[in-house]
């Protein structure tokens, strides 16, 4: 067994207690008798250490089908909707809530004809992005909040808002536009090149920082998207081929193929060439925050590492199908893992080298300070555990536990929400 152990205030336990097994295996049903053990013995310690009373969890109603979005520091709970007679529509109900505290803060009526993709928030009005169910297109619906009041609609995608500028930035089938929060009235426009495309540079949420397009005759050009003009622009030395090529954008820079040649880093906005490297990232994608590194996943499993700052490769493995940063160090995820396999592994963003796992404990999400809360779920018993996961000790500091939950959760502004078996929402406070 491995000596890694959970914290629980004033003591700690074997983290085996919590995790059950994960290195060895034996012929008798060992995965039954200690996970069984494990549940009564992290029960039996939990309750014998002296601790703070725990916070009841605030209870958000919602339905089965409902749908949740944290959206500008708020949850935003979309209801399942009631069907229009003879069309596609549905009248959708999208309800705010203060975080931490989950106080109802509007609810606004908006009319959909497709699944619900994201929710925001901000300067009076509500904006529902979707997919059109007989088309496939995207769409943007805005409302006037706490009213049935459509403001306008629009076929587009989403790309971000500002309430502070009153302007949302859509990429249309033909071009890039910058409208009027309030009125859908457009305030700039960008035509797309006939055979390029554009990326935004930001957290895909709130507000781009900027817009950078890869035109069809090999160059890039920089956009503000406070009012779509060119703030710098870049012929390329070798055309990327878009039909193949890639575009990423990452901590400042954006990452183009260059060719076959490998991959050339500029930085955002003015476009200085930063570094070029021959790290094979074709076939593969970018999501998530590695910190100092570029992550590159491949479409089915592997991951390949590049030093953001150089371009220089680092390394790559096949083992993972997800990593993000946390500290000095890189949480890593295997795919199609069994239940009791470690669900989180540490691993040194260096080498690559495996330091150690969490066990059966899963991340959830990072605080803006950068601290990682994880959930452990009690098999067959719809009883989870919340806590802190240490990645340079590889311990775990349990702040309190929750019972019917569904094993849905995510983490807020200093809160933890997790779906319980009614589909209401509960709220734990993590500070």
């Amino acid at each position: 067994m491995r000596p890694v152990s959970a914290l629980i205030d004033l003591g700690e336990i074997p983290r085996e207690l919590a995790a059950g097994p994960v290195e060895t295996r034996s012929p008798f049903p060992s995965k039954v008798v200690l996970g069984a053990l494990s549940l009564v013995l992290l029960t039996l310690l939990t309750g014998a250490m002296h601790r703070a009373p725990q916070r009841p969890p605030t209870i958000v109603a919602a339905r089965l089908g409902d749908l949740t979005f944290i959206t500008e520091g708020q949850l935003a709970v979309v209801s399942a909707g009631r069907p229009v007679l003879g069309s596609d529509v549905a009248n959708r109900v999208v309800t705010t809530y203060a975080l931490p505290a989950g106080r109802m803060t509007s609810r606004t009526s908006v009319a959909v004809s497709g699944g619900v993709t994201w929710v925001w928030r901000g300067a009076g009005v509500i904006l529902v992005s979707y997919q059109v169910d007989s088309t496939g297109t995207w769409a943007v619906v805005a409302a006037a909040e706490g009213t049935e009041r459509t403001l306008w609609r629009r076929e587009a995608r989403w790309i971000g808002a500002s309430a502070a500028d009153g302007l949302v930035v859509l990429s249309a089938d033909d071009a890039e536009l910058g409208l009027d929060l309030s009125t859908g009235r457009v305030r700039w426009s960008v035509p797309h090149p006939p055979d390029g495309y554009t990326t935004a540079v930001g957290d895909g949420t709130g507000w781009p920082s900027w817009l950078v397009t890869l035109t069809d005759s090999g160059g890039l050009e920089t956009r503000d998207p406070h009012t779509g003009k060119v703030v710098a622009a870049l012929a390329l030395s070798s055309l990327p081929g878009r039909q193949n090529g890639l575009m990423w954008a990452i901590d400042g820079l954006i990452v183009v193929q260059d060719g076959d040649r490998g991959f050339d880093a500029y930085h955002v906005p003015g476009l200085d060439k930063a570094w070029t490297t021959t790290a094979d990232l074709s076939q593969s994608w970018t999501d998530g925050d590695c910190g100092r590194l570029m992550c590159a996943f491949r479409m089915q499993r592997g991951l390949s590492v590049v030093d953001s700052a150089t371009g220089r490769f680092m390394w790559s493995a096949e083992r993972w199908a997800y990593a993000e940063a946390a500290g000095g160090y890189l949480l890593a995820a295997e795919p199609d893992r069994d239940i009791d396999d470690p669900a989180v592994w540490v691993l040194d963003p260096d080498t690559g080298r495996v330091l150690g796992d969490f066990g059966r404990w899963e991340a959830r999400g990072r605080a803006s300070d950068g601290t990682v809360y994880g959930t452990l779920d009690v098999p067959d018993t719809h009883r989870m555990f919340y806590g802190v996961l240490d990645p340079a000790t590889r311990h775990v500091r349990i702040l309190g536990s929750g019972t019917s939950v569904s094993g849905s959760c995510e983490i807020g502004p200093d809160v933890l929400l997790c779906r319980l078996l009614d589909a209401s929402i509960a709220l734990w406070p993590l500070r």
